[in-house]
């Protein structure tokens, strides 16, 4: 690599970084821990990706990649891995039944918005959906896990054949749980870190979609406004897509048939940055 490419690539780290840095001090991460997670994922991606072809990765050639020696190594890969929890599915589950609710037309009223469900067994019910889009999950523990990211709200008295249960977010968004906002978070920005590596690495014709629109002199008054419309009109792009990107996934559409499993999507957010002296125009 030449200087100036190296210049360039220290430079774009370091403003990857310094988002990420303030979110850990503020979680009250150490930069050592930082580190020991750093080193792991290097040791992984090398291990995973980076292997010769036809052989087997060795534990040389990851140390000689990543730089890390191979007593350290070996240390890390006996220590749990960071990402290895029972979580992810359990909220993936969660994640699944909400996108049905909003998708399903049997779960929808004349204007394609989610009904408040009864809870009790039989057509259209929720645990019908739960059914449908949970997987092998009892109705109560997904029930339990929507009440919690107060996602859900349930009317009604006495036994559950009396109750009704209304989705009150517009798509799974926890919205006091800290913990699976970060699961979401880190998804999200590691989704878009291997939308940029495909980029750099092929050429336009293979290029994914990777677009922003931004200016840089707009008046604090017009940030609530802003952000008022993007909420709107992101909202309605991404009923879109999920209703036309579910078709192609099998666990949505049984008689879809094909080879391999992937993971696809669109990812929209909007940022708002208030400019130093340096970085204004």
């Amino acid at each position: 690599m030449n200087q100036a490419l190296s210049q360039a690539l220290y430079a774009a780290i370091y403003k990857l970084l310094r988002p990420l840095a303030a979110l850990l001090l503020r979680r009250g991460m150490s930069y050592n821990e930082f580190a020991e997670i750093a080193k792991r994922a290097y040791i992984d991606a090398a291990t995973e990706e980076f292997s010769l072809p036809n052989r087997k990765q060795s534990l040389s050639r990851v140390s000689v990649l990543t730089g890390i020696n191979r007593k350290e190594i070996a240390r890390l890969e006996k220590l749990p891995n960071p990402i290895e929890t029972g979580e992810a599915q359990s909220a993936n589950r969660s994640s699944r039944v909400v996108n049905g609710w909003i998708r399903d037309i049997r779960f929808q009223d004349e204007h394609g918005a989610p009904l408040p469900l009864p809870l009790d067994e039989g057509d259209n019910s929720f645990s019908e959906l739960v059914r449908l889009y949970g997987g092998d999950v009892p109705v109560r523990a997904v029930l339990d896990e929507l009440i919690r990211l107060d996602s859900v709200e349930i009317s009604g008295q006495g036994e559950a054949a009396g109750k009704r249960v209304a989705l009150k977010v517009e798509g799974y968004v926890p919205q006091t749980d800290l913990k699976e906002k970060l699961r979401i978070m880190s998804t999200a920005v590691a989704d878009l870190l291997r939308t940029i590596d495909h980029n750099l690495e092929t050429d336009r014709t293979e290029a994914r979609v990777q677009r922003t629109v931004a200016y840089n002199d707009i008046p604090m008054e017009c940030l609530e406004a802003i952000r008022g419309r993007s909420k709107e009109e992101v909202e309605e792009i991404l009923q879109r897509i999920n209703r036309w990107l579910s078709g192609y996934d099998r666990g949505v559409n049984a008689k879809l048939q094909g080879s391999g499993k992937f993971r696809a999507g669109i990812g929209v957010y909007y940022f708002e940055q208030s400019l130093t002296r340096e970085e204004q125009p």
